[in-house]
């Protein structure tokens, strides 16, 4: 009950449990609550019904925790046919979940080591500006909202016995973290439970999948202004690529 959250896409998770109660999702900003005593008269009193109301109007707080017990309350209820809770049935196998599917699993995460979100914008933003072929104050200010955009996906791998010889991947959504990037590391040898939506399986062939395109899902540059960027390849920016068969998922919540 008391979890312990590292990660929690409140937004995917309010979206998803709506479904699950067959209702729209309605976003309160403030509620009033209201409290009434009724106390009815006596012989020696006119007859009669007296109320005395107590009403309090507030904004409502966010309890991510709170979600996110429900979410599962809800999955486990309304959810039969795609929700899987692998680390309750030996009989489920990630090979025959549905695409679109939830799934419940343990085991541990980490982030690539290639992956440093601070250094590479430091190191790599100078050397792409003056790459690209930017021709006015219009584009140079596009540019540099891209560089200064404040969520960002982080590539992370899971690894666990549940998913078999796959590995799990998922580009996680910075504003989602309940701790520092920093802080992650604490967590990188620990067993932890994951709530995630299968996406898709991609099996390695001849060569190794690509999984997180650093100008694509790290700076958000679009194809073209990818396209002037390929033209030079920029040492040290590598692509993150996996030579094992992957499974990639959408985390709705991480934690212990």
């Amino acid at each position: 009950m008391f979890k312990n959250l590292i990660y929690f896409d409140s937004q995917k998770v309010a979206e998803y449990s709506a479904l699950l109660k067959g209702e729209r999702q309605v976003d309160f900003k403030r509620v009033r609550k209201s409290t009434s005593k009724s106390v009815k008269g006596d012989a020696y009193i006119a007859s009669g019904n007296y109320d005395n109301t107590d009403e309090f109007e507030g904004e409502i707080v966010d309890n991510p925790i709170y979600d996110c017990n429900e979410f599962e309350e809800l999955l486990e209820k309304n959810s039969k046919d795609n929700y899987f809770d692998m680390t309750g049935n030996e009989d489920f196998d990630i090979e025959t979940v549905p695409k679109t599917a939830i799934i419940r699993f343990e085991g541990m995460f980490n982030i690539p080591e290639q992956f440093d979100m601070m250094d590479l914008i430091n190191e790599f933003k100078p050397m792409l500006t003056a790459q690209m072929d930017i021709e006015n104050e219009e584009e140079e200010e596009i540019f540099n909202r891209i560089f200064g955009k404040e969520n960002t996906k982080i590539p992370m791998y899971f690894d666990s016995e549940y998913l078999d010889d796959r590995v799990g991947f998922s580009k996680l959504n910075s504003n989602n973290l309940k701790y520092q990037l920093t802080e992650l590391d604490d967590f990188e040898d620990e067993e932890v439970t994951i709530i995630a939506k299968v996406l898709t399986r991609k099996d390695v062939k001849n060569q190794p999948v690509i999984l997180f395109d650093v100008m694509k899902d790290l700076f958000s540059l679009n194809r073209a202004m990818r396209r002037q960027v390929e033209e030079q390849e920029i040492e040290g920016a590598e692509n993150i690529k996996s030579e094992k068969n992957v499974v990639t998922l959408e985390v709705l919540a991480v934690y212990q």
